[in-house]
C-alpha cells in the first residue's frame, strides 16, 4: 500500500455521473492521450451491491455508505508514485462526493452528462451492469453537483469531448499540443 502522503501533487480526476452517461468511455479516452492508469471503482462494489443489480434493486444508503467508506483507500491502492490517476464510479450523492474531496484533496471532480436518448440507447446494448429498468429507478436517487465540479457533455464526438477536458486538465491540453492534434 502507498502512502498518501507520496501523491500530494499527482491528480485524481473522478468522473461520475448516471450510468449510461459514458464515464468509462471518457476515461479511456482521457487515458489514451496521456498514458494515465484508470481505476473503473465500479469493479470493487461489495456483493450486497452485485446482488442488488442482478435483482434489479436499487442500492440502499448502507450500502452506498459502506462502499463509499472504503473508496478512498482503494483509490489509494491504484495509484502510482507521481502519476495522475482516472478514476470512474457514479457516485450519485453529494454527501459521498464531499467525503472524497475532504479524504483526498488532490482530488477533483468531473461530472460527466449526455443527452438523455444516448442514455437510454447506451443501457439497452449493455450485456451487464446496470440497465435501463434500474438505470430509471437510480435517476431519482442521483443528486446534481454542487457547482464543485468541472462539467463534460458526452455526445459521443470524442473531439467535442477532449476540447472540453482540455480546458481544466492542463497535461492533457499540453499532450493535445506537442502532439499537433487540433481540437
Amino acid at each position: 500500500m502507498h502512502n498518501s502522503a507520496e501523491f500530494s501533487g499527482a491528480p485524481v480526476w473522478f468522473l461520475f455521473g448516471l450510468a449510461g452517461v459514458g464515464k468509462n468511455h471518457v476515461a479511456d479516452l482521457i487515458a489514451h492521450h496521456t498514458g494515465w492508469p484508470v481505476y473503473h471503482a465500479d469493479a470493487d462494489i461489495s456483493d450486497e451491491m452485485r446482488l442488488a443489480l442482478a435483482e434489479k434493486r436499487p442500492f440502499t444508503d448502507a450500502m452506498r455508505d459502506e462502499y463509499f467508506a472504503r473508496m478512498p483507500r482503494l483509490i489509494r491502492q491504484h495509484q502510482q508514485p507521481g502519476t495522475p490517476l482516472i478514476v470512474t464510479q457514479g457516485a450519485y450523492k453529494q454527501r459521498h462526493r464531499n467525503l472524497l474531496r475532504q479524504q483526498l484533496p488532490q482530488l477533483s471532480l468531473v461530472w460527466i452528462d449526455a443527452p438523455q436518448d444516448q442514455i437510454l440507447q447506451r443501457l439497452a446494448s449493455r450485456q451487464q451492469g446496470i440497465g435501463a429498468d434500474s438505470a430509471a429507478a437510480l435517476l431519482r436517487d442521483f443528486e446534481a453537483p454542487e457547482g464543485d465540479s468541472y462539467y463534460v457533455s458526452n455526445d459521443g464526438d470524442d473531439n467535442r469531448i477532449l476540447a472540453q477536458c482540455r480546458r481544466f486538465i492542463p497535461a492533457l491540453n499540453d499532450v493535445l499540443t506537442a502532439s499537433g492534434q487540433v481540437i
